[in-house]
């Protein structure tokens, strides 16, 4: 409250000029072209009035006037102020600042149209949360100019909360937690327990969400803070993001029992600030180095690796051992291009996706193998597994699958926008052939998406006869479109024409081994139906499906059409034989 024209910034306590110029700077949007001596003392904020006596030593003057005319800051100096506070829109002339840097005065300029209670409220300290405000700033920011960690920035966030806090990175991974190590923070453990992520909302109901007001705020509203409240199984889980636009993280608090205190906000505040600039450093480290592993990746599946020896030297390098060759996985994003053209995401937003998918791919290895080595490319994340003590050979190709399925949960659930596929080769022993490992691995990912459309997961050796056809589509396509149109073409033509059957009942008579009495019991038909169609099947293509022969390339006509994306509109998935 304004009163006599003075704003009392606290009773009985000063706060120097550099944290004066610093909450006006950041919280009022204040220019300050005079900094002024920064380590003056400012006993509080004096609005100018026509009164005798209007300011006190040590108060910052507080004017509107038009002009900063020579003899009113002369005044301002006698009086002993340490800064003028100039609420204009207006350029500062020169000779103004020449004046008052001349008189050792501060100048900082306010936009006019900020009200008065405003900046009582920013600089007001019954509580002193000014005070409190530029200790925890100092605290947090402690170091953070040298080698300071997250784990380090957390342990003295929890201090000024003196509650349990554990932070979340932008793709579900816990990576720090305090008080205590992880086994002993309670926050932690139910997080885990629970299966809660800030970063995959979906995990709890829309009704359990708190939406009414999701932001706490200061007493005087001039300092919020963005919190999100959940209620799982009787329990409140609270979080704030951390940074601005797309996260780079977020920051759980256990608040059991207990309400957000305006320290509390002031410490969430600084909290969220401090952690972006470690995360930033984090993110840095982590591009660096998925740059450095795509390079490597880049010139291994394109066989520019040069020796053997220099090939293991740098993967061993990046921490995995190739010495006994490896299984290679691609995760690819389905659709990428239909998916920017629909979106329309701008540059940053699409390596922020893939930078999480290939930390999220990354995680979920860990959790299976402890020697690989993962690099991103484009639009997918390649992933060589190497067998080790815990992972030998043979058991490399089902944990393969195993992480195939872990990670199209994983992302399901952190990009619900987004699906994948995976593709899976064959574990090479020889490191030599790991070039090889990756092409297979490419061409059951394109096979797979091929027949059996996103979200797949398809391994090189279940491709059966299809690579063979696919390697025909790869070098020379007009053989294969002039194979499906000696065989299938004239049935999909008939189908288009009169909305027939006749595509999927020769599939499903394929596929239960030529029975007419199972492809009459899935199809929900009579068998004579199921005959007849048959029989038309054989007049379109001139190929008896009672000859074995014919029958044989039948299924191949099938695969070609499959492979050239021919389908009907409701295609039915064609098993290998």
């Amino acid at each position: 409250m304004i009163r006599a024209g003075y704003i009392a910034l606290r009773t009985g306590r000063a706060v120097i000029l550099r944290d004066l110029s610093r909450v006006l700077l950041e919280e009022l949007e204040a220019d300050c072209p005079l900094p002024g001596d920064p380590s003056r003392p400012v006993a509080g904020l004096a609005v100018e009035e026509p009164l005798k006596g209007w300011l006190g030593p040590d108060e910052a003057a507080v004017t509107g006037r038009k002009t900063l005319d020579d003899d009113f800051l002369e005044a301002v100096a006698a009086g002993g102020s340490p800064a003028v506070v100039w609420r204009s829109g207006a350029a500062v002339p020169p000779a103004v600042t020449e004046k008052m840097s001349a008189l050792g005065l501060a100048l900082l300029v306010l936009p006019p149209d900020v009200p008065l209670r405003r900046l009582q409220a920013a600089l007001s300290g019954g509580d002193d949360l000014l005070l409190l405000s530029h200790g925890a700033g100092r605290t947090l920011l402690e170091g953070t100019g040298g080698e300071t960690s997250v784990a380090e920035t957390v342990a003295r966030i929890s201090g000024l909360l003196g509650r349990p806090v554990v932070v979340e990175d932008p793709v579900g991974r816990l990576i720090s937690g305090a008080p205590g190590p992880r086994e002993e923070n309670r926050l932690w453990g139910l997080l885990e327990d629970l299966a809660l992520r800030a970063s995959r909302s979906s995990s709890v109901d829309e009704t359990r969400r708190e939406r009414r007001d999701r932001y706490a705020r200061l007493p005087d509203g001039y300092l919020s803070v963005p919190v999100e409240r959940w209620r799982v199984e009787d329990r409140e889980f609270f979080w704030t993001p951390i940074g601005t636009g797309a996260p780079a993280g977020y920051l759980w608090v256990d608040l059991e029992g207990e309400a957000l205190r305006p320290e509390d906000v002031v410490h969430l505040y600084w909290a969220r600030r401090v952690l972006e600039s470690e995360l930033s450093k984090d993110r840095v480290r982590l591009e660096t180095e998925l740059g450095v592993r795509g390079d490597f990746v880049d010139d291994l599946t394109n066989g520019h690796y040069g020796s053997v020896n220099l090939l293991l030297q740098r993967a061993g390098y990046l921490g995995a051992d190739l010495a006994n060759g490896a299984l290679v996985l691609i995760v690819d994003i389905d659709d990428f291009a239909r998916y920017l053209e629909r979106r329309k995401p701008r540059e940053p937003a699409i390596q922020e996706l893939k930078r999480r998918l290939a930390e999220a791919v990354r995680m979920q290895t860990r959790q299976l193998f402890s020697n690989f080595l993962l690099g991103p490319r484009s639009d997918n994340v390649i992933v060589f597994l190497g067998s080790s003590e815990d992972t030998p050979p043979e058991d490399l190709p089902e944990k393969a699958q195993l992480l195939a399925k872990g990670v199209q949960r994983y992302v399901k659930g952190l990009l619900p926008d987004l699906t994948i596929s995976v593709g899976i080769g064959r574990n090479k022993r020889d490191p030599a052939l790991l070039p090889d490992a990756y092409s297979e691995a490419e061409v059951a990912l394109e096979i797979g998406h091929r027949i059996h459309g996103p979200s797949s997961v398809s391994t090189f050796e279940g491709t059966g006869t299809y690579k063979l056809l696919f390697r025909v589509f790869q070098e020379n396509p007009e053989e294969l479109v002039a194979f499906y149109e000696e065989t299938l073409e004239p049935v999909v033509r008939y189908d288009s024409r009169y909305s027939t059957e006749l595509v999927q009942t020769l599939v499903t008579y394929l596929g239960n081994d030529a029975s007419t009495v199972k492809t009459a019991a899935d199809l929900f038909a009579h068998r004579h139906t199921i005959r007849y169609r048959l029989d038309r099947v054989g007049e379109l293509t001139g190929l008896d499906v009672d000859k074995s022969e014919d029958r044989e390339r039948l299924t191949l006509g099938i695969k070609a059409m499959q492979l050239l994306g021919r389908v009907p509109e409701k295609p039915t998935s064609f098993a290998d034989r």
